[in-house]
């Protein structure tokens, strides 16, 4: 089946090189990762993987890794290339033609496509501006009791509002769904949440599976690494589809090493905590409305958001420009160091013509 592709932050080389542009002179506030990069462990790490030996298929260190910093088993346990492989291979293996995806938007792209690729029957269940873009949780209740899906994405802190629902009200979900279901909770912004709460426990539930995608705490885009955790039949079920060697030799390497060094993410989580509340104050001084987000970005409401993108890319920053989520009044601005996101308000004050 062919598809339109899925909008992501980031900039592409083509379009810096049509601006006249480098990687290295540009400031790039469209993807949410940590804003101090990567861990100086996992570069002495990957420095040192065998580039020549094939990795381990079952990525067993990294699961014993993980299955000791989460308290499950390794069976609970699967890794992919990225959180949205195992997104595809989650709808791979729980949808089909015969089978109802809903998705809770506005959000990540990816569950949609997904689903539709799986050729799933997709409903979507769109939050709106007025409640601040959270979803009711009596009117999603009885959604998922009308359609009986099979498969529910819900991105929990969610990209790109940063609405944070809380435990007891993904529970009810959880239980409207029932046994035959499966709630797909991807909290992948989790770690940069103001208030977090650990889901790791909704997995007694049955019908729950946990994404968690290490591009964004550990700052590993580049390696692409994510993972699941569930029960071992729906872990096995989605690891039947994936392809061997899916996770490379360094991308387990880097894992492994980023879950050693704990201090690089709290870190980052007071860089993200004093960031985030100067963007606020300077946003609301220029009276730009900004949505109240749990995670490491903020929504903001700019008018056009392309032409805003556009012209803060000619001055060599990048902003998520929010249109292919069907907000394209909003801009995303990922949190990064202080100084960097002086020189965001700056620019955007000139384009907004505040300067």
């Amino acid at each position: 089946m062919s598809r339109d592709p899925v909008v992501h932050g980031g900039v592409g080389d083509a379009e810096l090189r049509a601006q006249g542009l480098s990687r290295d002179g540009v400031l790039d506030f469209s993807s949410n990762v940590n804003p101090l990069g990567a861990s100086p462990l996992v570069r002495k790490a990957v420095a040192k993987a065998d580039l020549s030996a094939y990795p381990d298929r079952d990525c067993l260190l990294l699961r014993e890794a993980l299955a000791a910093r989460l308290d499950v088993g390794v069976e609970n346990l699967l890794i992919g290339n990225g959180s949205t492989e195992l997104i595809h291979l989650l709808a791979r293996a729980f949808l089909g033609p015969q089978a109802c995806g809903l998705i809770l938007a506005p959000t990540f792209g990816e569950y949609e496509a997904a689903a539709r690729i799986a050729s799933a029957d997709v409903h979507v269940l769109e939050a709106v501006a007025s409640t601040g873009f959270n979803w009711s949780i009596q009117a999603t209740v009885q959604a998922i009791q009308e359609l009986r899906p099979s498969v529910v994405f819900l991105c929990n802190p969610n990209n790109p509002t940063g609405v944070y629902v809380h435990r007891a009200a993904v529970r009810k979900l959880s239980i409207a769904l029932g046994p035959t279901g499966l709630l797909v909770l991807d909290t992948s912004y989790a770690p940069f949440a103001d208030e977090p709460w650990d889901a790791t426990p909704l997995l007694r539930c049955g019908n729950v599976t946990l994404l968690r995608s290490m591009t964004k705490d550990h700052g590993l885009a580049g390696v692409r690494l994510g993972y699941m955790a569930a029960r071992p039949p729906i872990v096995e079920a989605t690891r039947r589809l994936q392809p061997t060697w899916s996770v490379s030799s360094i991308a387990q390497a880097a894992g492994i090493a980023a879950l050693a060094d704990e201090a690089h993410v709290v870190a980052a989580r007071c860089v993200i905590r004093e960031s985030k509340a100067y963007l606020y104050d300077q946003l609301a001084a220029m009276g730009v409305p900004a949505l109240p987000s749990a995670a490491n970005f903020v929504l903001a409401r700019v008018g056009d958001a392309t032409a805003v993108r556009q012209e803060l890319l000619s001055a060599g920053i990048v902003v998520r420009d929010c249109t292919s989520f069907g907000l394209p009044a909003y801009i995303r601005i990922a949190v990064r160091r202080r100084d960097e996101c002086a020189r965001l308000i700056d620019a955007l004050r000139n384009v907004l013509g505040h300067g």
